[in-house]
């Protein structure tokens, strides 16, 4: 009687053998979630064959991406808010009527509670604009991609309670 450990495992000719291909762990791209990236064209000639991109290099571009996106994200954050800050020191400091009437104590100024939302929410903007356009790059690029779009669906929301918040500023100073 046959023991199933006994068996040799037979080769089904409809599928490849995973065995060799994943003795090459450059080639093993679904342990970083590479799968989902868009795959270059296939080589024609040993020329193009040649000149794509090392799998080892391509590995690291895509950890390099994660990286960039994470600092992306954590950079457009503290570029607003300390941005933010930064523009309401200074209007502070320069004073105005209406911090000496007591009516406000960080924007003194009509024209600063005009741009001061305007040019915060810029920052804001400019990181979920930025985000997109250097998504769409890696796509292009076969380049890992879904870490920016997580970003880019962090920023939108962070963006707008930003803008939600801010342009309630904007909207008295321009009834006034």
């Amino acid at each position: 009687m046959n023991h199933p450990e006994n068996d040799t495992p037979r080769e089904d000719p409809g599928r490849p053998n995973w065995r060799n291909f994943l003795d090459h762990p450059e080639n093993d791209l679904t342990q970083d979630a590479d799968f989902a990236n868009r795959q270059p064209p296939s080589p024609r000639s040993a020329e193009e064959l040649a000149s794509s991109t090392d799998p080892v290099i391509q590995a690291e571009r895509n950890r390099r991406s994660t990286r960039q996106a994470l600092a992306w994200l954590f950079g457009t954050i503290a570029l607003t808010a300390g941005g933010g800050f930064l523009l309401a020191l200074v209007t502070r400091l320069m004073g105005g009527p209406l911090c000496d009437a007591g009516e406000a104590a960080w924007l003194c100024t009509r024209s600063a509670q005009i741009w001061w939302p305007i040019v915060t929410s810029i920052f804001a903007m400019g990181g979920v604009i930025g985000c997109a356009v250097i998504m769409v790059r890696k796509l292009n690029n076969y380049t890992r991609w879904r870490p920016w779009m997580g970003i880019f669906w962090v920023l939108i929301p962070f963006a707008m309670m930003w803008m939600l918040q801010t342009w309630q500023i904007l909207i008295i100073a321009l009834n006034n």
